[in-house]
C-alpha cells in the first residue's frame, strides 16, 4: 500500500461528515474477486459495524486466512486504524454535546453571578424593612455588548456580553440575595418609550420578564421615575412609612435630562425627612454623554435647589467588578449626606 493513498485515507477519515460520523469501521484488504464497495452504501445503517474494503493489490498473493492476515502493512495500517477510531470519537462527541445555553437562561441554573460579589449576611440586612424598586433601562442602546465576561480568578475575558444579558443575570441574583430580607420581593420597572412595572418580583420570574420586555426604543426615565415617585407619595399618605431605594440602572443618556433633574428637585421638596427616598444611579455601558449627566445628578442638583442631596452614582466600571447586589447595597450603606436648604 502506498503511502500517499494511506495518507488520504486518514484526511478522509479525520474530516468526514457523512458515514464516518455515524458509526464504527473497519478497513480492509479486498481480494480480487471481491467487489469494491463504496462508503455511501453504508450511510443509512448508522448502527452497523461497517467494512471498507480497499482495492486488492495484484502483486500480492492471496492471505491464508485470518482478519489480521488481511492487512498488506498492519503496523502501517494500525495508525491508520487509530486515527478512524479517534476521529470517530470526535465525531460523536460533537454531535451529542447539547448546544450553548444563552445568557437568558443561564440564571436558572447559575448559584453565583457572572460577575460581582456575594453580599455578607449584615450587608443584606441593610435592605430589611425597606422598599426596593429596580428601574431597569430598556432602550435599544442595551443592546450593546461591552460588558466583560469574566474568566477564573476575578480577571476578565476579551469576550464581552450585551448590557442587557449583564443586567438580567446580575437583577436574578439581586432578587435571589435579598428573598430573605424582602419577603415581597422587589418591584421591577422597564422603560423606554413607556415603561411597564412589576409588583413582588421574585428571581424565578425575572427571566420571563425581561423577555417580555426586550430592549428597544428611547429612553424616557423622566416617566419611569415620576410614576414610581408619586406612588411612594401617595402611599405615604395612606401610612405607609417604609423607606423608599430606587435603583436606576441605564446607560446614563435620558431623553431629557433637564426634566430628570427637575424631577428629583421637586421630589425633595415633597419629602419630610432625609432617609425617605434614595435614588442610587448604576452605570452600565462606557457611555461618555451618559457619565457626564450622572456626574451632573451626583454633585450638582443641590445647587440646582434640591431640598436633600438624595442621589448618588455609580460608575460603570464599578458596577462591572462589584455586581448589581453588592452595588446597591454600598449606596445604601453610604449614601450622600444629606442637607436642608
Amino acid at each position: 500500500m502506498r503511502l500517499s493513498a494511506l495518507a488520504a485515507i486518514a484526511c478522509l477519515l479525520l474530516t468526514s461528515n457523512t458515514a464516518f460520523g455515524q458509526g464504527n469501521f473497519r478497513i480492509q484488504r479486498a481480494h480480487a474477486d471481491d467487489p469494491v464497495v463504496s462508503v455511501s452504501d453504508f450511510s443509512n445503517q448508522p448502527n452497523s459495524v461497517n467494512s471498507l474494503k480497499l482495492t486488492p493489490n495484484q502483486n500480492e498473493p492471496a492471505a491464508a486466512s485470518g482478519w489480521a492476515n488481511e492487512f498488506a502493512e498492519p503496523e502501517t495500517v494500525k495508525k491508520v486504524l487509530d486515527a478512524a477510531a479517534f476521529a470517530n470519537r470526535m465525531l460523536q462527541t460533537v454531535r451529542s454535546r447539547p448546544a450553548p445555553q444563552s445568557f437568558a437562561s443561564i440564571p436558572e441554573n447559575m448559584n453565583r453571578p457572572i460577575s460581582g460579589m456575594q453580599l455578607a449576611p449584615m450587608e443584606v440586612a441593610r435592605l430589611r424593612g425597606r422598599h426596593v424598586t429596580i428601574i431597569m433601562d430598556r432602550s435599544g442602546s442595551m443592546k450593546t455588548e461591552d460588558c466583560a465576561m469574566p474568566m477564573s480568578f476575578g480577571a476578565f475575558s476579551p469576550r464581552s456580553m450585551s448590557r442587557w444579558d449583564w443586567c438580567l443575570n446580575q437583577t436574578v441574583d439581586l432578587a435571589r440575595q435579598t428573598a430573605q430580607v424582602l419577603p415581597r420581593g422587589l418591584t421591577l420597572v422597564f422603560f423606554s418609550g413607556s415603561d411597564s412595572v412589576y409588583h413582588n418580583v421574585r428571581s424565578e420570574m425575572i427571566p420571563n420578564l425581561f423577555s417580555r420586555n426586550s430592549p428597544d426604543g428611547g429612553t424616557n426615565l423622566v416617566g419611569a421615575l415620576k410614576r414610581q415617585l408619586d406612588d411612594y407619595f401617595r402611599a405615604q399618605s395612606m401610612g405607609n412609612t417604609e423607606p423608599l431605594v430606587l435603583a436606576v440602572v441605564t446607560d446614563g443618556d435620558p431623553d431629557s435630562p433637564r426634566a430628570l433633574k427637575e424631577l428629583i428637585v421637586q421630589a425633595t421638596h415633597r419629602m419630610t425627612s432625609p432617609d425617605q427616598i434614595s435614588i442610587t444611579f448604576l452605570q452600565v455601558g462606557n457611555d461618555s454623554k451618559g457619565g457626564n449627566l450622572l456626574n451632573e445628578l451626583d454633585h450638582g442638583l443641590t445647587m440646582e435647589g434640591a431640598g436633600y442631596d438624595i442621589v448618588s452614582v455609580t460608575p460603570f466600571r464599578q458596577v462591572l467588578s462589584r455586581g448589581l447586589a453588592k452595588s446597591l447595597v454600598l449606596a445604601v450603606q453610604n449614601p450622600p449626606m444629606a442637607r436642608r436648604f
